[in-house]
């Protein structure tokens, strides 16, 4: 009884933290910027690059909008798919949704680089079947290999944001239209678009912001024909050592992000609107005729083989090795990757540096998360707008100015830096949860229950369990996957899977690093798996 006393203050005791592990480092990141005088080894006034700075920040803003409108085009049909039909392969397709969440963005880049290299089973595969001397695909190592990666990384946001409004919008207007003899696609085009429209723009505009502050996939692409602000931020902070140029950039960076933020609240809000009045579900019909079942096969194939082909290209390579480092000579299927890369004298640090830190990072998140939630969540709007605040500022950022902070970083102050990027994603499948436990349930709970923080515990929270613990292996897979926080602490002996992963695809060891790629997915699936055992059977369509 006393623990549960205390849980209200250690909740608000662990969201403080978390927010100020957020807020002073950010400031620190900005002061040089108003500081005066050199910032570092390169500084001053005049040494401020700025046709270099709007040159990347209009590249990074084009290559974001394009990713999303790349993400929209390749999730609406999935969206529609997944909302309105019952096909064989419906549940595969609704599984990719946590693709963005549970795959990390280092593991997208290598598959990419696997797939659809210079040297990737694609190209080996074309170059074979058409007798051609030069590889056909070289698209991956400039603007359009950025955006088709973060396309088909972030196309399950679409499909998930956009499917949970078509599968519940009413079906009487679509029908008396088509009655009256309007086409298929009339309907669509001023009916169910507009409907849809601030899913869909909500959705691209959380894209953009993913799109917008991506770094290891830039980094690992490299010479991608422009340079995105998070990789001038971090050249500018670990490389010129120049801080008033860093805390531009990163002042940039997050005057830019806060007005598509802002873009993304108002979207919300219009949706939150629009979810009150829709009704709670439209039967989904099968496959209706031969067109919309050679569409609904062929888009089919074409994820198998353009997402899910890089993906297996990982499991198949860390079972292949060959000369020279090529794809197309001498390999065979060995298990010599595998027993390289366990017996590798860091793997055992970096496995456990891996566990501890995402399992520390998933508890502390989820405890801010759901005080958050319990405290705030039915309060005023203005509160529910500050999990997006994480948003606007980078991971690179964030640690540019815990490195002001604490220059010889630690592996206490990644925690409290993941923590603080994290919690939000927590929150959201914490609040979603709590949001449909029925009011009838909630007032039932709290005349019946001694006081409020009775209800908390035996109602509120068993009921939310399923988002709890979601929530939590959300914040895990995220810890374990990122590889920019290590990277920009530049943490002495520390090192995770993330961190040998790109290593060791920066220096062309991809049969090991499609090992760790392999290892890393397995930990996060395992984590999922666990909080879903743990939350009961998720019920069925």
């Amino acid at each position: 009884m006393k623990i549960r006393n205390l849980a209200p203050a250690l909740g608000a005791l662990v969201l403080a933290v978390v927010i100020l592990s957020f807020l002073v480092p950010a400031v620190c990141a900005l002061l040089p910027v108003f500081a005066g005088g050199a910032g570092g080894a390169g500084g001053g006034e005049n040494a401020i690059p700025w046709a270099r700075l709007f040159s990347a920040l209009r590249f990074t803003a084009v290559e974001a909008l394009l990713s999303s409108l790349a993400a929209v085009a390749i999730g609406l049909p999935a969206a529609f798919l997944a909302a309105r039909r019952n096909f064989p392969g419906r549940r595969f397709l609704l599984s990719l949704s946590g693709v963005p969440l549970c795959i990390p963005p280092v593991i997208i880049a290598l598959a990419f680089v696997l797939f659809y290299g210079r040297q990737g089973y694609l190209n080996v595969f074309l170059m074979s079947a058409f007798g051609l001397a030069e590889p056909p695909v070289t698209f991956l190592y400039s603007l359009a290999g950025v955006v088709i990666a973060h396309g088909f990384y972030n196309f399950p946001v679409v499909l998930r944001t956009v499917s949970q409004v078509w599968e519940r919008l009413s079906a009487e207007e679509e029908e008396a239209a088509l009655i009256l003899g309007s086409s298929p696609l009339r309907v669509f085009r001023t009916i169910t678009l507009p409907l849809l429209s601030p899913s869909i723009l909500a959705a691209a505009s959380l894209v953009f912001l993913y799109c917008f502050f991506s770094f290891i996939i830039v980094l690992l692409f490299g010479g991608v024909g422009g340079t995105t602000l998070e990789v001038e931020l971090y050249q500018a902070a670990r490389s010129l050592l120049d801080f008033r140029l860093s805390g531009l950039i990163a002042l940039i960076e997050t005057l830019a992000a806060f007005l598509v933020i802002l873009l993304y609240v108002y979207f919300q809000r219009l949706l939150s609107r629009g979810n009150a009045a829709l009704k709670t579900g439209r039967l989904r019909t099968p496959l209706r005729g031969w067109s919309e079942k050679a569409g609904a096969a062929l888009y089919m194939i074409f994820l198998i083989v353009f997402f899910i082909g890089p993906l297996a290209s990982i499991l198949l390579r860390s079972f292949v090795t060959g000369g020279s480092g090529g794809y197309s000579t001498a390999l065979h299927v060995s298990l010599d990757s595998w027993t390289q890369f366990f017996g590798r004298p860091s793997f055992a640090a970096a496995f456990g540096s891996t566990v501890f830190v995402g399992l520390s990072v998933a508890l502390v998140s989820t405890a801010a998360a759901l005080f958050f939630a319990l405290a705030f969540g039915h309060g005023r709007p203005a509160f529910r707008v500050l999990p997006f605040a994480p948003l606007a500022v980078s991971s690179v950022m964030l640690g540019f100015g815990w490195t002001l902070l604490v220059p010889r970083g630690n592996v206490l102050v990644l925690i409290l830096a993941q923590s603080a990027m994290a919690w939000p994603f927590a929150w959201t499948q914490i609040q979603g949860a709590l949001d449909r436990i029925p009011n009838a349930i909630l007032d039932a709970s709290l005349l019946l229950a001694p006081d409020s923080l009775d209800a908390v515990f035996r109602v509120k929270i068993p009921l939310a369990l399923r988002g709890i613990l979601s929530g939590a292996g959300f914040v895990f897979a995220i810890s374990a996957g990122d590889a920019s926080l290590p990277l920009v602490l530049s943490l002495r002996r520390f090192e995770n899977l993330s961190l040998t992963l790109y290593r060791l695809a920066g220096s062309y060891r991809f049969s090991e690093a499609c090992v760790c790629a392999v290892l890393l997915a397995l930990l996060c699936a395992f984590v999922f798996f666990i909080q879903d055992a743990g939350s009961g059977n998720p019920g069925k369509d």
